[in-house]
């Protein structure tokens, strides 16, 4: 937990703020303290992505298919739309380490307003838009199994969007208490909905019958129902703790319909904060679109080969967010106690701590390749077949290796920047970095040069190389630590 801070401290009490800073713990010691729960939360998020995947190609091919669909929108709607409650973090952190606790309670009775509302919102249109969607992202008609695909990925979004006030709602009470110092309850709640979430999808994907209890077999829309029920609990015991006495960022009030001057502003000063990482989540998605179009013009075994790449590096990237949340709330947390070369150090030794955890993990997955590749290899396929896919994959493993350093490097800074309120300067990272270097790279190097999927990944490596430098050159100047949220 946080070192005890004096609720009714505010801005005057600078020498306080220092005073607390010599007595509590080492920055070094406040990061790692705060980054074993994050990591391991982070890696959780996966967990579910992969439960539903494994349980839905036991049930058939046309259900796992599904997912290419319907995960893949609701995860980007997601993402984009929930860039909206980046600025928890960085006021509630600043809150808390200048003591003005009453100011991060305002906060985050409106972070969790304002993730209701959004998710709400998403959630409607979501689902009035899920045939559009279904039928513009579907296998193209005519084609094997096309109109079964289509049906399972629509009968999923239909289950999944009514959720999604829940998902912002889970999310947004763990932003809060991660900018709090607590990234401990987060990973515990989290525990708790992923077991809900696999019992769920063993109910209702595959059906199961107690005495006089039926509960059909659902399939794609019953690993919908199981992950939104989760997500419901998630929410549920989120909500429960931050209404707690004891937490030091207590939400009350949720329901009240009644005007509050305060809480308009902080909803003003949420939005203002957060509007350039929608903006950045819209050009990495926008990106990310581009590239992969040109894996596709690569060919189905480069996709394969690319597709079994991603899942092994997700492991690093979800590593590399979990530093980066501690970053954000040493960063922001130091900030608020007039502790700017504390905030620095924490940033840069969180940076220096992620590079080296991925240069490890990477080098772990090149080590167990010729036994996690083969995973990735389709019942069936050929030893001709199933030999070209892993080559071609391993014909890139160095570069996935090379370029992990580079990875955590930015990711932990881009958390850094955000967590002082510096949204802005991670957008014009994305927009050098993920648009025109990795885009035009992977067109150069895989397409134009021939170099096929080892290409794609250089310029993937080029687009971290090049942002972790412009991330570090914005953070070495420093102005983030003058910033008035």
């Amino acid at each position: 937990m946080l070192p005890p801070v004096n609720a009714g401290a505010g801005r005057g009490h600078g020498a306080q703020g220092v005073e607390a800073n010599a007595a509590g713990p080492s920055v070094i010691a406040e990061v790692l303290r705060l980054t074993g729960p994050a990591v391991l939360t982070s890696l959780l998020q996966t967990v579910v992505f992969l439960v539903d995947r494994i349980m839905l190609g036991r049930h058939s091919e046309v259900s796992l298919a599904s997912m290419q669909i319907s995960g893949s929108v609701c995860w980007s709607v997601f993402s984009v739309f929930f860039a909206a409650l980046v600025g928890t973090v960085a006021l509630i952190a600043r809150r808390v380490g200048a003591g003005e606790l009453e100011q991060a309670r305002v906060v985050a009775r409106t972070a969790v307003r304002l993730a209701a509302g959004i998710g709400a919102a998403v959630g409607v249109v979501g689902w009035i838009a899920a045939p559009l969607i279904s039928a513009a992202l579907g296998p193209p008609a005519g084609s094997l199994d096309a109109a079964q695909i289509e049906g399972a990925a629509l009968a999923y979004m239909r289950w999944a969007f009514p959720g999604f006030p829940f998902v912002f709602i889970g999310a947004a009470g763990a932003m809060i208490l991660n900018g709090s110092g607590d990234t401990r309850t987060p990973f515990r709640v989290g525990l708790a909905a992923n077991l809900v979430n696999l019992i769920g999808d063993f109910v209702f994907i595959f059906g199961v019958e107690l005495g006089p209890l039926h509960i059909p077999e659902l399939g794609a829309a019953g690993a919908a129902l199981a992950t939104g029920i989760s997500y419901v609990v998630q929410a549920g015991l989120i909500l429960v703790i931050l209404q707690r006495p004891s937490c030091p960022v207590r939400v009350a009030g949720l329901l009240s319909l009644r005007s509050d001057p305060e809480e308009t502003a902080a909803r003003r000063r949420l939005i203002r904060l957060s509007a350039p990482a929608v903006v950045e989540r819209l050009i990495i998605h926008a990106g990310y679109l581009g590239f992969a179009a040109l894996v596709s013009s690569l060919g189905a075994v480069a996709m394969a080969a690319n597709q079994a790449l991603l899942t092994l590096e997700s492991i690093c990237f979800l590593g590399a967010d979990g530093f980066g949340v501690a970053a954000a709330t040493v960063v922001g947390q130091r900030l608020g106690r007039e502790d700017p070369r504390g905030s620095t150090q924490g940033g840069a030794v969180a940076a220096v701590a992620c590079a080296l955890a991925l240069t490890l993990a990477g080098l772990g997955i090149w080590a167990t390749a010729p036994w996690t590749l083969p995973v990735f290899v389709a019942p069936g396929e050929s030893a001709a077949g199933a030999e070209l896919l892993i080559s071609t994959a391993m014909s890139a493993m160095p570069v996935l290796v090379l370029a992990q350093p580079a990875m955590g490097s930015t990711a932990v800074l881009g958390h850094s920047l955000r967590g002082a309120g510096d949204t802005r300067s991670p957008v014009i990272a994305a927009l050098v970095g993920g648009v025109a270097v990795r885009v035009l790279g992977a067109w150069t190097l895989g397409v134009v040069l021939g170099m096929g999927l080892r290409g794609i990944w250089l310029a993937t490596f080029c687009d971290w190389f090049v942002r972790m430098l412009i991330l570090a050159r914005i953070f070495a100047r420093g102005r983030w630590r003058s910033l008035e949220l």
